[in-house]
């Protein structure tokens, strides 16, 4: 909920926020969005002007309740990617404060493994829906975009299509596990 300091929001005040919230949650692309695309109201400059100090004012508000919808995924900054291999797959990422990015061209496991958690199963199937895993061949998938896993541990499971340790499983080049890093 946004509210006006001056109670002064028309209708094409609240709309015009709406479409430019959607826009830059959008643009992000850390989430689906499941609604229709707003309409855009035609609003003056000085209007607009305000209406974005409201906007920067939800954006932290929303990412320090810990919804990030706004903020777009970061490219590495370290020289140190992780990765996580195993039968067909090659996967490439990053630890964050948000979780673990798998990039763009990582390839994983397509078959699931016999007794693969129930979750992993349709966590796979959620992302072949979005688009976000694309069928490569009969044994490996592409992610066709980063994508933020909450854990190491679902990110490695969905990559190696079987339960697994991500803390184990993610290694840097010089073998080191990612417990070995982040948690030692």
């Amino acid at each position: 909920m946004c509210v006006s300091k001056t109670a002064d929001f028309t209708k094409a005040h609240v709309k015009y926020l709406e479409w430019f919230c959607y826009e830059e949650a959008s643009i992000a692309g850390r989430y689906k969005l499941a609604q229709t695309v707003p309409t855009k109201s035609h609003l003056s400059e000085p209007s607009i002007a305000d209406l974005m100090d409201h906007f920067d004012t939800i954006r932290i508000l929303v990412s320090t309740l810990g919804f990030p919808i706004f903020d777009k995924i970061q490219t590495p900054q370290t020289k140190d990617v992780l990765h996580c291999k195993g039968k067909k797959a090659n996967a490439t990422g990053e630890y964050t404060e948000d979780g673990l990015i798998v990039f763009t061209g990582s390839l994983a496991n397509r078959v699931d493994a016999k007794g693969c958690h129930g979750y992993v199963v349709d966590k796979r199937q959620q992302l072949l829906n979005e688009g976000v895993l694309e069928v490569v061949d009969d044994e490996t998938l592409r992610f066709t975009k980063d994508y933020i896993f909450s854990s190491p541990s679902q990110a490695a499971a969905v990559v190696l299509a079987r339960i697994a340790n991500g803390w184990t499983e993610w290694k840097y080049p010089d073998g080191r596990t990612l417990d070995e890093v982040k948690r030692k």
